[in-house]
């Protein structure tokens, strides 16, 4: 998978780090914000669809674990 993934960004298009892009999904779940209001990229783009995909491996598989906080 690229390095960087594509977004726009004040009209135009931007090339974010994808360690960035998991970082801040990872520290969005962990800090209870939902995905919705945490995700700093448009969704239809690269790195808001990896923002998500992170955000959400970030959840356990089943209700025997500890909720999202």
């Amino acid at each position: 998978m690229a390095e960087d993934l594509k977004t726009t960004w004040a009209g135009g298009e931007a090339l974010i780090p994808k360690a960035q892009v998991e970082a801040e999904a990872r520290e969005a779940y962990h800090a209870g914000r939902t995905a919705n209001e945490a995700c700093p990229y448009p969704f239809h783009t690269a790195a808001g669809l990896h923002w998500l995909a992170t955000f959400n491996l970030c959840m356990p598989l089943s209700n025997d674990h500890h909720p999202h906080p």
